[in-house]
């Protein structure tokens, strides 16, 4: 009989284990709140810095597939070709590019006549600007952008001289600058980014402010 007892007694859990069977102490909560909060206050800025160079890049990479479809267009189909990158003279919020064959060469998208080779839509959280020292050639009245002839040569620039010069178009984010120069005659597009701390253009784009 005492065998008995002392069996089932073994075999209750003690008022102890029950308390610790039934989930964390308060203690053990408090420490990880606070290893959660440590983790997302050192994590957070670095995500951060990480999306805002990914939105830039990747609107830097559209400009440039624009610019490089317009161009091999215009070798393929062996006709001129053109890229509007601004809508005016004047910096604007997100907005689309637009590349189609310009037949005529009058650099305006004269429709149903001309074909559209591409769009490509700029996030709203960037800005478009013109340089004011690299004025884009001028499409139709108030349109800027690039013109490709017929050779796959690049007119780039406002005055509209085949294969000398460049033209570009700034991409902001309200922080930091990225200029894409686009090169008359080979239509090559060149990435540099604004340097705060020496007041110039750098083809390092490491100049990130946040």
């Amino acid at each position: 009989m005492l065998g008995v007892m002392n069996l089932l007694h073994s075999e209750l859990p003690s008022r102890r284990d029950c308390h610790r069977a039934r989930g964390f102490t308060l203690i053990e909560i408090m420490v990880v709140i606070f290893i959660m909060g440590l983790v997302l206050a050192i994590g957070y800025p670095n995500m951060r810095r990480a999306l805002m160079r990914a939105r830039m890049m990747s609107q830097v990479g559209v400009l440039k597939q624009a610019v490089g479809m317009a161009r091999a267009t215009s070798l393929k189909r062996g006709r001129g070709v053109a890229v509007r990158l601004l809508e005016s003279s004047v910096e604007q919020e997100g907005g689309v590019v637009v590349a189609w064959v310009d037949i005529n060469g009058n650099g305006v998208f004269d429709d149903p006549v001309e074909d559209v080779v591409g769009r490509w839509r700029v996030k709203s959280r960037i800005v478009l600007k013109p340089d004011p020292d690299r004025s884009l050639f001028i499409l139709g009245e108030a349109n800027r952008g690039v013109l490709f002839l017929p050779n796959g040569t690049a007119r780039s620039t406002e005055t509209g001289s085949a294969g000398v010069g460049r033209g570009a178009v700034v991409l902001s984010d309200r922080v930091n600058e990225v200029r894409l120069s686009i090169m008359g005659g080979t239509g090559t597009v060149v990435a540099e980014m604004w340097d705060p701390d020496n007041h110039a253009w750098s083809r390092e784009l490491r100049h990130w402010r946040y």
